[in-house]
């Protein structure tokens, strides 16, 4: 592939996987290099260059032929070096077997980086070039792509030996995806989860910490700044409502989080790094696209 391609893809009704871009590039956009967070799953092929990811769980080397995977809302960096930059193939999507998936396959927030073999790297590829050959269904050929992504990666995984997390691993999976739906409960605590999967709360503080590397009070911290961060890009939200919308009834308290988390409040944040800012009839700051 010799320069940038973009699929945009037309909104679908499908529930499964709904795909939004399929793109190849040769550089790395120097403002996808900030943290940021997005609203969607996203799977991103190294095809040459050497860079880093820097995750809520850790930081890791990316190389030619890694895949790595960006959950929703959460606030993460990659980038490339100088001498060695990126050329990517990345395809973003939602749907209701994603997370089902991940689950089978061994994807984790900490367990998130494959090798990609061959006949995925032709996937990939196939995925950017053909879907622009077909318009008018192309929601159904990336789809279809993707769900093949998937499958060639339960036929790379299923080889491999299981490991003693497995089954720690599907219980903190769960919990993860139950966590995110529920990070606009303010009474979403160890317990309120730990009942969800049937589990002692000890025992489950105990494996979450195991298996993601961090207290499950921090992850959820972490998660609801996330998920403020892309509320503030979102649309015409005060900071009220976003402290409300990430779990939060008293605003106060969230400004306190933010700062703690950013080392700023979250009007500072957002004029630092928003220029699409102004203000609401009562005077608080929103952001506005």
């Amino acid at each position: 592939m010799t320069k940038d391609i973009y699929n945009f893809i037309h909104p679908s009704d499908l529930k499964d996987i709904s795909v939004i871009e399929a793109a190849y590039r040769k550089k790395h956009p120097e403002v996808s290099k900030r943290p940021m967070a997005k609203s969607y799953f996203a799977l991103h092929l190294i095809m040459r260059g050497e860079g880093r990811l820097i995750t809520p769980e850790g930081e890791y080397p990316l190389k030619k032929d890694d895949i790595f995977v960006r959950f929703p809302n959460e606030v993460i960096t990659y980038y490339d070096f100088k001498e060695t930059p990126f050329h990517y193939i990345f395809v973003t999507f939602t749907g209701a077997t994603v997370i089902s998936y991940f689950k089978r396959i061994g994807i984790t927030p900490k367990n998130r980086i494959l090798r990609a073999s061959a006949e995925l790297t032709h996937l990939f590829k196939h995925l950017v070039l053909k879907t622009g050959d077909y318009p008018d269904v192309n929601d159904i050929f990336a789809a279809g792509c993707v769900h093949l992504i998937f499958a060639e990666l339960a036929k790379q995984t299923a080889a491999l030996p299981r490991n003693k997390y497995d089954i720690k691993e599907s219980y903190i999976l769960s919990a993860i995806n139950f966590i995110q739906s529920h990070l606009s409960d303010p009474e979403l605590d160890a317990d309120y989860v730990a009942q969800y999967l049937s589990l002692n709360t000890d025992y489950f503080l105990r494996i979450f910490k195991n298996v993601m590397g961090t207290v499950f009070s921090k992850y959820v911290v972490a998660k609801r700044m996330s998920l403020a961060i892309t509320l503030m890009d979102g649309g015409n939200l005060s900071i009220r409502d976003i402290a409300s919308k990430c779990g939060y009834e008293d605003a106060s308290y969230f400004t306190k989080s933010f700062r703690a988390a950013y080392n700023q409040s979250p009007s500072e944040y957002i004029k630092k790094n928003f220029d699409h800012i102004q203000k609401s009839p009562a005077g608080e700051t929103i952001a506005h696209k």
